[in-house]
């Protein structure tokens, strides 16, 4: 039931911070952390850790500030062979947002990345932007982001091997309080290259977030991206499902 939820909000509709934003404007900090572990073993054993953390700094006078860290590795071994790693990538995410008024913010942000699935060894980006909140109430809450940023990428690959660009970034987000310990989190983004219109890039981020009580969560995401113009021989669709738990204090 939860994962057809997720795929109905992406129907309606990122690496990608908008749907771990928390609008909690209170004053001081708040800290998370989410932890996936697996483990699978017969003829070959498998391992898979990913681990996040996450801190808010919120400011009476409108400012707020989160970094996020984000790491997951993965390997296979079968007996007598040497390890095989499937799974190697991670992110930090850094940004300021500033309340103008009521309904509009502005925000400053940077990230470092690497994904070696899709042969990607280092992703560095900057921008800035603005954020407009549509709407607000006790079930939903949804924002309207505009702005532009400018990307460094290093790949693994002999043609080709680096990539800058100056892109859009444009998102809608919408939260919804499915009942009083579940929440729904669904963000679409546009990104497109200003050198090439026709390079652009569709991202989904949708997540489930269910509270066992203040400080423990199960989390469910699925993430989708879409690149109509992918980098070297990439297909142009990558889908991500994860889930695990999260602690907050």
């Amino acid at each position: 039931l939860i994962i057809i939820i997720l795929i109905i909000g992406s129907i309606h509709a990122q690496i990608n911070t908008e749907s771990m934003r928390s609008e909690n404007f209170n004053d001081g900090f708040i800290n998370k952390v989410n932890v996936d572990f697996g483990i699978e073993k017969a003829d070959a054993e498998v391992i898979d850790l990913a681990v996040s953390y996450r801190v808010d700094y919120f400011n009476l006078s409108g400012v707020h500030i989160f970094l996020i860290l984000n790491y997951k590795n993965g390997y296979e071994q079968e007996e007598g062979l040497d390890i095989n790693q499937v799974v190697n990538k991670g992110f930090s995410h850094l940004r300021m947002t500033k309340m103008i008024s009521s309904t509009l913010f502005f925000e400053i942000f940077s990230q470092f990345g690497f994904n070696d699935f899709l042969l990607m060894k280092d992703r560095t980006l900057a921008g800035s932007g603005l954020r407009y909140k549509i709407g607000s109430n006790d079930k939903i809450n949804t924002f309207l982001g505009i702005g532009l940023m400018q990307e460094n990428e290093i790949y693994d690959l002999v043609i080709e091997p680096e990539k800058k660009l100056l892109r859009s970034t444009n998102y809608l987000s919408w939260n919804i309080n499915i009942a009083k310990n579940a929440q729904l989190y669904n963000t679409v983004y546009y990104q497109f290259s200003f050198s090439d219109i026709n390079d652009y890039r569709l991202l989904y981020d949708g997540s489930i977030n269910l509270s066992v009580n203040e400080s423990l969560s199960f989390v469910i995401e699925l993430n989708y991206r879409y690149d109509n113009d992918p980098h070297g021989v990439m297909g142009k669709s990558y889908i991500q499902l994860n889930n695990g738990i999260e602690f907050t204090f």
